[in-house]
């Protein structure tokens, strides 16, 4: 098939062509010019017949096209779909055995009398924990594209005291530098899902402990820029290697220096589905040693 960009060019060079051989029949320069008989007629026709190829050809590729990315988008909705009913499939055949398992373990612990043993039982306990959170995790972010949005008027101020309030219960609140930044000012409302977006900015809040020393400093701060609202969390942690940053936000990827901090991988990638499923942004930025910030951008309206 000819190229779409020449079909661009030939659809209205015909119509030009037609244009002008039909003002020069119909103008007095036909009687100063020497025309074969009908040869403008001739010329008009190709003209015209020659843009309705081309523009049949364009409506043809349009079409195609059209039918391309719909097919295309099938497919990726019946990989997402098969994704969810795998995870849903492993959480419910894993349940009943992860829960006999800490039975189990915990009635071992209670019989043991060695020290070591104790240790390594709940060392045992301890990663039969993360595996039942891992699957519930990955369940959780397979189900949030099919989650309907629960939309609200979310008043921003009582959103981050509410952050805030969550992140005082952790046990290494005060081993951090903690600062909230708010515009001076009532905040406009947010129209939003409030226990996804709780949820999103929480999880960054996690990660900012999880990946900051005793004595960093974190800072949650939101800003309204332009008909949207900027919400920020910002740490002065160990950072993120930049070979890493492009992949993060992936379902289960670590980055490479976080080998030593339990965690599963999937915070981030439910801030990014919680975000993209109220058509907003999540920007990552940074430097490795010296700390990381996520900024959300969402619409207000």
């Amino acid at each position: 098939m000819i190229s779409r960009r020449w079909l661009w060019l030939l659809l209205p060079a015909g119509l030009a062509l037609a244009g002008v051989m039909l003002l020069v029949r119909v103008s007095y320069v036909r009687s100063i010019l020497v025309f074969p008989d009908d040869l403008d007629v001739l010329i008009i026709i190709s003209g015209l017949t020659l843009a309705i190829v081309a523009a049949l050809m364009l409506i043809l590729a349009l079409v195609l096209d059209h039918r391309h990315q719909r097919r295309l988008e099938q497919m990726r909705q019946a990989a997402l779909d098969e994704h969810a009913r795998f995870l849903r499939r492993l959480d419910h055949q894993l349940k009943n055995p992860l829960t006999a398992l800490h039975a189990g373990l915990a009635s071992l612990a209670l019989t043991l009398n060695d020290a070591d043993q104790r240790q390594t039982v709940r060392t045992l306990e301890l990663e039969a924990q993360r595996l039942s959170r891992l699957i519930f995790n990955l369940r959780k972010l397979a189900d949030l594209a099919a989650i309907p949005l629960d939309l609200e008027p979310v008043d921003l101020a009582a959103f981050v005291s509410e952050v805030v309030e969550l992140a005082r219960d952790r046990p290494d609140f005060a081993a951090r530098q903690f600062a909230v930044e708010l515009p001076p000012g009532p905040l406009p409302p947010l129209l939003g899902d409030r226990d996804l977006l709780l949820l999103a900015v929480h999880n960054l809040l996690d990660n900012a402990f999880k990946y900051t020393r005793p004595g960093d400093r974190i800072t949650l701060s939101v800003e309204v820029v332009e008909g949207d609202v900027l919400i920020r969390v910002q740490d002065t942690g160990i950072g993120i290697p930049q070979a890493d940053l492009p992949l993060v936000g992936e379902e289960l990827y670590r980055g490479g220096n976080t080998e030593h901090i339990p965690g599963d991988g999937i915070g981030l990638a439910v801030v990014n589905a919680v975000i993209a499923h109220h058509d907003g942004t999540v920007s990552l930025n940074s430097t490795l040693g010296q700390g990381t910030t996520v900024t959300l951008r969402l619409p207000l309206e």
